[in-house]
């Protein structure tokens, strides 16, 4: 049930980024899904793939979609949280222009933390 419920919750944010509020010249990021349990019952990888969640980047500004509004997301540097917020209605979050370098940028869909390194 989870699982159908992370699709459902996955599409209808696609759905969304393809809209026209995203820019034109924002850079696609593809989030990877953080796994805490990388070896199965059996003691084998687990079978099902990796979920990713597809994100835009518009210099300081990242779009999730309107259907991950509330969710948070934090910026981490040498394993340390820098910034966090949460998406905001309108399905974006911008980080102040004061940050700039290489980060972490984490984020938390129900019971799902999503990552991918981003450049500002």
């Amino acid at each position: 049930m989870k699982k159908l419920l992370f699709i459902f919750v996955f599409a209808f944010a696609f759905l969304n980024l393809t809209k026209a509020s995203v820019a034109a010249d924002s850079i696609p990021i593809i989030m990877t899904q953080i796994i805490d349990k990388p070896i199965g019952e059996q003691g084998t990888p687990p079978k099902s793939p990796e979920a990713t969640l597809l994100i835009h980047q518009d210099g300081s500004s990242f779009f999730f979609g309107q259907a991950l509004a509330g969710c948070p997301v934090t910026l981490i540097s040498d394993n340390a949280v820098v910034y966090s917020d949460i998406v905001g209605t309108d399905g974006t979050v911008t980080i102040p222009a004061s940050l700039t370098g290489t980060f972490e940028l984490c984020a938390t869909i129900g019971s799902q933390v999503f990552s991918a390194a981003i450049v500002l």
